[in-house]
């Protein structure tokens, strides 16, 4: 007779996850019922805690059947939805990886026609460590508060070669763009 192993409760929540908390023998689902996690094919016939040789059950259910198996279309059936769903899950994750590095790419671009604006008007390449504040500028107000701060900082505080007002104005765009926001909020609260 084959050992039993215990199944761990992460196991155990992903078949009831797939199964929708619901016995697969009689349909009762959770919490009218106390559920268990019943073997396809039964540990004393070398049935293994695979998912797919797992499946939900009713405790009534689980401990009326003994050793007896769904019938074997049954089986089949399910294990060949839960593939489906398997491979359905993984294109979809495909899908979302690619849309996401789509963004990052998108997003790229766009911080760095930001650094060219900044570039255009100023003349001076902002380092590295610079480069990240723009990023977190674009991040926190997005695109288009960026660009408009980068126009008022330079009109402010830069004056025209001289790299010491040039880091003061690179450094007052995100004020500039915070102060515009709270204005914004400011002026929407008293119009309502």
């Amino acid at each position: 007779m084959a050992k039993r192993k215990p199944l761990t409760k992460a196991i155990r929540f992903e078949v009831f996850k797939r199964d929708r908390f619901t016995c697969q023998y009689c349909g009762r689902k959770a919490p009218e019922v106390v559920l268990e996690v019943d073997h396809i094919v039964p540990v004393s016939e070398g049935g293994g805690n695979e998912l797919m040789n797992l499946v939900t059950s009713c405790f009534d259910c689980n401990r009326g059947k003994e050793k007896k198996k769904l019938d074997d279309t049954s089986a089949v059936m399910k294990q060949r939805a839960e593939l489906d769903r398997m491979a359905e899950r993984q294109e979809q994750a495909r899908m979302m990886m690619q849309w996401k590095h789509e963004m990052e790419e998108a997003d790229t671009l766009l911080v760095d026609d930001l650094i060219d604006h900044w570039i255009s008007i100023t003349g001076f390449e902002p380092n590295e460590s610079n480069r990240k504040i723009m990023w977190s500028y674009y991040n926190r107000f997005g695109y288009d508060e960026v660009y408009d701060a980068i126009y008022i900082a330079v009109e402010k505080y830069f004056v025209d070669g001289d790299p010491l007002s040039a880091r003061t104005a690179y450094q007052k765009i995100g004020g500039i763009c915070f102060n515009r926001r709270k204005q914004r909020e400011s002026d929407a609260e008293q119009n309502n």
